[in-house]
């Protein structure tokens, strides 16, 4: 922006940039998110426009976040006049808009705003699958790219470490000194011990990673033995009086429920899944839900709901939510912490993955999850996208899918203590606010 030359009507620089990620909320929650704490009050949000204004001295400039979920969105792109464009998460993007962006840079500011001191595309990525085009791009770009690759995180040439997982002793060290880095390296590390050796591999050590397409999605952390119980046919699980029941919930038109909790040394037992065939949601939780948890199994026992953050869209007839309607129904009801996909997958493998007192982190009841059993065990599997320049996804089949989305819900609330402390106080309040009996004297009785 800085580098722009002045306009020679007012001496401003103007400059326009697109922003593009796939979805308008990821866009939002990383390079928004990150703008704000660059610029503070000089950045001026506009939710109405998805457009940040940065405008202070001689500096105007417009970005203009532009998600490519659906095909009105990338016209849209394809009718801006930018100076440049920052894609983020390239991999993630259609590799073949690379031309038609091409052609949307250089094209602002002109005439009265004066001309482009720089024009072009910025992107970056975590590193794509060895198959995916990207790769093929990063290790031949064509003429005119620059790619730039960072180090191993746990290579001695490791970057950005002095910023990394820094404590209060640590961030108040000079930046040059080691004893920051060496903390820094803590966060790689930490990445090292829970993640799939293909997670390990892209994240960690920046490189590319296998074409999963056709395999179990957590075929590398699943173990039948060590994450399923049954003894002689009937579950050891038995859930506990006093802790709260976390239900992951799936919406749709298979309205899947799954009965979770936390027992007292932070495992997480998954007791029961509850599922919801080709029917609407106020059903499901009316004619199979409530029945499972008003029964001698689950009475009594505090219940909290965590769905798809999606749920909170408002039905265009009613104004009523998927939230909404939980908690009418009497199901204090909290969206999940996102709905971004490897984050899911990662608090899930971060369970798979953990062990407590020896056993996993996670345990699940054969006899009442058999659908959720045999996802993990290999029919939850990863797909190419329709357009085959995506990464593989988890394919979104009936009923694999809609079991395994409510364990990610639940998993990325139990990951996170923060989150489920927040659930837990929610939880509190309600009961806090319920009304009370009135005490009555024994004085009154004479």
């Amino acid at each position: 922006m800085g580098q722009q030359t002045p306009s020679p009507n007012d001496g401003r620089r103007y400059t326009r940039w697109g922003i593009v990620r796939q979805s308008l909320k990821d866009a939002k929650s990383t390079v928004l998110k990150d703008a704000r704490g660059w610029f503070g009050q000089l950045a001026d949000w506009r939710v109405s426009e998805s457009t940040l204004y940065i405008d202070h001295g001689d500096i105007y400039s417009e970005w203009l976040f532009i998600p490519l979920d659906e095909p009105d969105d990338v016209k849209r792109l394809l009718s801006t006049q930018l100076t440049g464009v920052f894609i983020n998460e390239a991999s993630e993007t259609n590799i073949d808009l690379l031309s038609d962006i091409s052609g949307r840079v250089g094209r602002f500011p002109n005439n009265e705003f004066g001309a482009c001191s720089w024009k072009g595309i910025l992107a970056d990525t975590n590193m794509p699958l060895s198959t995916s085009p990207w790769a093929d791009f990063i290790q031949n770009p064509p003429p005119e790219w620059q790619v730039f690759r960072q180090p191993s995180g746990l290579s001695a040439d490791a970057e950005n470490l002095n910023h990394l997982d820094q404590t209060m002793d640590t961030i108040a060290l000079d930046e040059r000194d080691p004893r920051r880095a060496e903390q820094g390296r803590n966060y790689y590390r930490r990445l090292a011990t829970v993640g799939s050796p293909d997670y390990i591999r892209r994240y960690v050590l920046a490189e590319f990673g296998r074409d999963p397409s056709g395999s179990a999605v957590f075929a590398e952390s699943f173990r039948h033995d060590f994450h399923v119980v049954n003894v002689d046919g009937k579950s050891p699980l038995e859930p506990v009086y006093s802790r709260l029941l976390l239900i992951g919930q799936d919406f749709g038109r298979h309205p899947w429920s799954l009965i979770t909790q936390l027992d007292q040394s932070g495992r997480l037992n998954v007791l029961e899944e509850v599922p919801g065939e080709d029917i609407g949601l106020e059903q499901h939780v009316r004619q199979h839900l409530l029945p499972v948890l008003l029964g001698g199994r689950y009475a009594g026992r505090p219940v909290s709901v965590v769905g798809d953050p999606a749920g909170a869209a408002r039905d265009s007839l009613f104004e009523l939510n998927a939230f909404d309607l939980l908690k009418r129904l009497g199901l204090p009801a909290e969206r999940a912490p996102t709905n971004d996909l490897d984050a899911r997958l990662g608090a899930v493998e971060g369970l798979l993955l953990g062990q407590v007192a020896g056993k996993g982190a996670v345990l699940i009841d054969a006899e009442r999850c058999p659908t959720l059993v045999r996802a993990l065990n290999g029919q939850y599997q990863y797909v190419m996208s329709d357009d085959e320049h995506q990464s593989p996804k988890p394919d979104k089949a009936h009923p694999w899918s809609d079991v395994c989305d409510c364990l990610q819900y639940v998993a990325l609330v139990v990951n996170n203590p923060a989150a489920y402390q927040w659930v837990l106080g929610r939880q509190l309040n309600r009961y806090r606010q319920r009304p009370q009996r009135q005490r009555v004297s024994a004085l009154g009785w004479t």
